[in-house]
């Protein structure tokens, strides 16, 4: 009955899509701008993160939209600066450079709307300005969902406000970005009674037994991003830029999370945690001959936490060779506590035999983040009272592209002093060195109008330290073509997700991360979605109806205890303005 309450709104849609547009192209439009509409009106996996609320192959919503994601496929997470720790303000505060955003400046307004779970729904406003010398976006993001299970509800607002200025006489360019973060979370710390679960004995998920009912946590983050480009000469371009952020962590109701209450906080049921950053960076980059290009720079990191400051200097530099296809890139930190971070690599394309072939060979000793380095053994509000070795990780990349369609990613990481959670989430060092391998194809083979694309991914880790599941896999089979009077692109088409069993590891809170659990090792699960989508112009359409296998399979887990969802119909609108 749910999915027959779409159907008139869905068929209205599909009948206005028919009619013929009263808009003219100009001929005199570039052509760049064209290939940018069509990238915003085409299907896209863009699109389906924002969805989805995660990578299909790479990572997993933990329990409910908005909550922690569940990385599946090894990334290495060290920085040569200090970063906080906390996986949902890392997650949903990353903003990829100025030029990346928003490439290009057309001028653009994004309206994007889909359901959650339970009681919610996600909306997404963008909305980009073109005037004389630049242009200015508004991005407004909000999530609510209130979940499957009793107290999982998860709130994000993210608001994003960034431009650029270009001097019409001089060759100055100017780029400032406002953005700001609010989360609220509900943590019930997954099911707290299998055998109930698996018995099917209770359909409503809000009557199911849970770990915690009290445990919640909210995230404040403001952030000023502000570039300053002078281009002295077409080789020639000097940046400064200064990033200001501020964040806020608290935890109330932390009795409920036993293993750090009361043994590691004090009497009280709440905890605040404040840090401030400030980033000056400074970035000449230059063109040493037609053939060589080099970036050199020098960032200096002030990173506090309440009165406990650590200031940090980076140098780095980079030089790519266009006729060898090469590229070097090396940085180096140093602080008043450590003086030993660095990261180098080198990375080659080379074409045998028609193949594109990428190398990269990379040598990198980081520090952990900020909660890794204060979450020692015992508790203390001493910044960095406890020294813990930096990472160092040793790996090798090979990534061939055999096809426009088939590619090929493989990788050896060598890691020595691993930094991770142990079962009592202590934060320790590994004493043995932890191997790592991977391998992942990514294909897309059609005939004429069927589709079949994925990836396959295989990875293993010596170590239950670093917990992986060694076969995960993504695969789409679709229908593509075009109904109604050639007026509607449609895929019609099932998409099912495979992970195989999942050495144990448990989300905290307190420590915004996971720590290693044997007692959470998860079975192998397997979650089929099938799925219609619809392009009318600059209307973008998406039905599912996810996880329809559980209708016979039976409860799965995501990450044990946090169950995958029960079957849902979900219609998501993406709706493109141009001016």
């Amino acid at each position: 009955m749910r999915i027959l309450k779409w159907i008139p709104l869905l068929y209205s849609i599909l009948i206005f899509g028919q009619e013929d547009s009263i808009l003219q192209i100009d001929p005199k439009i570039e052509a760049d701008s064209l290939w940018y509409k069509n990238s915003q009106n085409n299907f896209s996996s863009s699109d389906e993160f924002i969805l989805l609320g995660h990578q299909n192959f790479e990572s997993s919503i933990m329990g409910n939209f908005g909550s922690v994601l569940i990385p599946f496929w090894w990334k290495s997470g060290s920085s040569i600066e200090q970063k906080i720790g906390d996986r949902i303000l890392q997650t949903n505060t990353y903003y990829p450079s100025y030029s990346s955003v928003y490439k290009e400046n057309f001028p653009h307004t994004k309206i994007v709307y889909s359901p959650t779970y339970s009681d919610g729904q996600r909306l997404n406003f963008i909305h980009k300005v073109k005037y004389t010398h630049g242009s200015f976006i508004i991005d407004y993001d909000r999530l609510v969902s209130e979940g499957n299970l009793v107290h999982e509800k998860h709130q994000n607002t993210r608001f994003n406000f960034q431009g650029n200025y270009t001097h019409p006489k001089i060759a100055y360019t100017s780029k400032w970005r406002i953005n700001t973060f609010k989360n609220s979370s509900q943590w019930n710390g997954g099911i707290g009674n299998e055998s109930t679960f698996f018995s099917n004995s209770q359909s409503n998920w809000q009557l199911l037994p849970v770990n915690w009912l009290n445990l919640e946590t909210s995230i404040k983050h403001k952030g000023l991003d502000w570039q300053h480009e002078y281009r002295f000469s077409e080789a020639s371009v000097f940046k400064y830029e200064i990033n200001i952020t501020q964040d806020s962590l608290f935890y109330e109701g932390l009795d409920d999370d036993t293993l750090f209450y009361p043994n590691r906080l004090d009497s009280s049921t709440t905890l605040t945690r404040a840090f401030s950053n400030i980033n000056h960076t400074l970035k000449w980059i230059t063109q040493i001959n037609k053939d060589k290009n080099a970036v050199i720079g020098l960032k200096n990191q002030n990173f506090k936490q309440y009165q406990e400051s650590l200031n940090r200097w980076i140098f780095f530099t980079s030089i790519y060779s266009e006729s060898l296809k090469n590229q070097v890139h090396f940085s180096y930190a140093s602080d008043q506590m450590y003086s030993n971070s660095f990261t180098a690599n080198f990375t080659q394309h080379i074409n045998v035999f028609g193949i594109n072939n990428r190398f990269k060979i990379a040598y990198e000793k980081t520090m952990p983040n900020w909660i890794q380095l204060n979450s020692s053994i015992e508790p203390s509000n001493q910044f960095y009272e406890e020294l813990i070795e930096p990472t160092l990780d040793q790996y090798i990349e090979w990534d061939l592209e055999l096809t426009k369609n088939i590619t090929i990613h493989n990788a050896y990481h060598n890691i020595d002093a691993f930094t991770y959670y142990d079962e009592q989430a202590h934060s320790v060092t590994s004493d043995h060195l932890i191997r790592i391998i991977q391998s992942r194809i990514k294909h897309h083979v059609n005939s004429k109008k069927w589709h079949w694309r994925g990836d396959i991914g295989y990875q293993n880790s010596s170590s239950d330290n670093i917990p992986l599941a060694k076969l995960l896999f993504n695969q789409r089979i679709y229908w593509q073509s075009k109904i109604f009077n050639d007026a509607t692109e449609t895929q019609i088409g099932v998409n099912a997700r495979y992970r195989s069993s999942h050495p144990g590891m448990t989300y905290s809170p307190i420590l915004g991360d996971f720590y290693t659990n044997p007692l959470s090792e998860t079975n192998a699960s397997l979650k089929c979605d099938v799925f219609a989508n619809f392009h009318i112009k600059s209307i973008k359409i998406y039905a599912s109806y996810e996880n329809f296998n559980g209708l016979w399979q039976g409860e799965q887990f995501t990450l044990k205890p946090y169950p995958i969802a029960q079957p849902i119909f979900r219609l998501s609108l993406i709706w493109n303005f141009y001016d």
